[in-house]
């Protein structure tokens, strides 16, 4: 009886073996991975937009100049007129306005260049006096 009782004090004493992981414990661990994994890659798509979307801004400007050039160059008569822009898929346009003052010879130049973004209508526009 002693003998058994030294023995049942050892297998009390001793874990058994569970070589494995529970059904649950794999399926928590791959949701927090997975989870984690979508937060990785959405920190890396907002900077890719971020620079797309300045990409077109850039663009944008340099055809405002560009178009600001023309109108500086030549003769410009009181009204509204607009068209696009041959080259960039043709996505942007532009509107020109044209107001003659009463006061002075100065004409008021408002030049807006237009382009679409994902639906979604972006411009950037200046005015002038000339």
């Amino acid at each position: 009886m002693a003998q058994r009782a030294a023995e049942t004090m050892l297998l009390i004493g001793k874990k058994t073996k569970n070589s494995g992981f529970l059904l649950l414990e794999v399926m928590i661990s791959v949701s927090i991975l997975s989870f984690g994994l979508l937060l990785i890659l959405n920190s890396f798509m907002k900077p890719i937009r971020a620079a797309e979307l300045s990409k077109d801004y850039f663009k944008a400007g340099l055809l405002l100049e560009e178009k600001m050039f023309e109108i500086c160059n030549s003769d410009i008569t009181e009204g509204s007129s607009g068209g696009s822009f041959s080259g960039f898929n043709s996505s942007f346009s532009w509107n020109l306005d044209v107001i003659k003052l009463e006061e002075n010879a100065f004409k008021e130049i408002n030049l807006k260049i237009l382009w679409n973004e994902k639906n979604k209508e972006q411009d950037i526009a200046v005015s002038t006096y000339l």
